[in-house]
C-alpha cells in the first residue's frame, strides 16, 4: 500500500493527462487490522465501485487479496463455532465469492435515459506457497473465466507486467476475436495465435537448452528462440513510466505483433534458402523492432513502413545482394 500511494501520484492518466490518483479510491486493511474490517472491506469497495458504476462510469476494482479476505472469513467463521470446510475455511467461502464476483458486469442505468455503466472486479489470489489447488484458488477459478498467473520469476527479471503467458487464459477469447477483427484487424487473432505457438515451441526447446546448451540446437530452432525473446522483451514488456509505453492504442499494438512476426517468417524463408543464421540473428534492424513500442502514436505508421523497408534491405544483405 505504501508503494501505491508513493507510485501512483507519479502515474498519468491517458485520458485526462491529469495524475491517475485524481479518479482512483484507495481502502486499506492490513492484515494488523481487526478481522471483522478486513471482512468488510471487499464489501466497502465494490459497494464504492458500484455506487460509479450507477452514475454512468466505467469502473476497474482490484482486490488485493481475496486469500487475505479469505482467512478474515475462516477466523470469524471459527470464533462463530460454525462448522468448518476444507482446510478450515467456512463451508459457504464459494457462494461468498460467486456473490462478489457476480456483482460485476455492464448495466443500463436507471433514470437518465441512455446512462450506462460497467464494472470490472479483478481479485488478486495469493495462495500461500503459490499452490492454487487450495479451496479459495480454486473456488475463484470456478467462478471468473480469465486468469492472470503472475509469475515471481519474471519480476526478479524485472519484466513487468509480470503474467506468465503460458498459464495464463481468457476464454473470452472467441467472443473479443470478432471484436478485434472488425474493430483493429481482420488479421488480430491469426497473429496473437502465432506468437502464443512461438512462445509455447520456446517453453519446450528451453529444456534442451538447459541440458546440452543453444550450439545443440538446429538453425530454425535457434531462430524461434530469437523471435520469442523478442516477443516477450519487446511486445509483452512494459513500462508503466515512460511518457509513451505506458498506454498503447490497438493499432499500435497490431503493428507491433506484425513486426515481430515479419522478422521471424522472413529469416525463416532466408534461412530455408541459405542465409546464415548467425546474420540474420545480428540484424541491426532487430534493435529498431524493439525500440517501435517507443513511437509516438502519430508516426506509428510510417515508423512502421520504415521498419519494413530496413528489414527487408538487411535480409537481403545478408544474402549478399540488393533483392530477396
Amino acid at each position: 500500500m505504501t508503494d501505491v500511494l508513493n507510485e501512483f501520484p507519479e502515474l498519468k492518466d491517458p485520458k485526462t493527462g491529469n495524475s491517475l490518483m485524481e479518479r482512483t479510491v484507495l481502502i486499506a486493511n492490513t492484515s494488523d487490522m481487526p478481522v471483522a474490517a478486513r471482512e468488510a472491506s471487499i464489501y466497502t469497495g465494490i459497494t464504492i465501485a458500484e455506487y460509479f458504476r450507477d452514475m454512468g462510469y466505467s469502473v476497474a476494482l482490484m482486490a488485493d487479496s481475496t486469500s487475505r479476505w479469505a482467512e478474515a472469513l475462516r477466523e470469524m467463521s471459527g470464533r462463530l463455532e460454525e462448522m468448518p470446510g476444507e482446510e478450515g475455511y467456512p463451508a459457504y467461502l464459494g457462494s461468498r465469492l460467486a456473490q462478489f464476483y457476480e456483482r460485476a458486469g455492464h448495466v443500463i442505468c436507471l433514470g437518465k435515459e441512455g446512462r450506462e455503466g460497467a464494472l470490472s472486479a479483478i481479485g488478486a489470489v495469493s495462495p500461500p506457497g503459490g499452490d492454487i489447488s487450495e479451496p479459495v484458488s480454486q473456488a475463484t477459478l470456478r467462478i471468473v473465466k480469465v486468469f492472470w498467473g503472475l509469475d515471481s520469476s519474471l519480476a526478479y527479471k524485472r519484466h513487468f507486467p509480470a503474467i506468465n503467458w503460458l498459464t495464463s487464459y481468457s476464454l473470452y477469447v472467441d467472443n473479443m476475436g470478432k471484436w478485434f477483427d472488425s474493430n483493429v484487424s481482420d488479421e488480430w487473432m491469426t497473429c496473437r495465435q502465432a506468437m502464443m505457438s512461438l512462445l509455447q515451441e520456446e517453453a519446450e526447446l528451453e529444456e534442451i537448452v538447459k541440458m546440452v546448451g543453444m550450439d545443440a540446437l538446429s538453425p530454425i530452432d535457434r531462430l524461434k528462440m530469437e523471435a520469442a525473446r523478442s516477443i516477450r522483451e519487446d511486445f509483452l514488456h512494459q513500462n508503466s513510466f515512460h511518457d509513451v509505453d505506458t498506454y498503447t492504442p490497438l493499432r499500435k499494438q497490431f503493428l507491433m505483433m506484425k513486426l515481430v512476426l515479419a522478422f521471424y517468417d522472413e529469416a525463416k524463408a532466408a534461412l530455408e534458402s541459405g542465409a546464415p543464421i548467425q546474420g540474420l540473428i545480428k540484424m541491426a534492424v532487430r534493435e529498431r523492432i524493439g525500440r517501435y513500442k517507443y513511437t509516438l502514436n502519430d508516426n506509428i505508421e510510417s515508423e512502421y513502413k520504415a521498419i519494413r523497408e530496413e528489414l527487408a534491405a538487411e535480409i537481403a544483405g545478408v544474402f549478399g545482394k540488393e533483392d530477396f
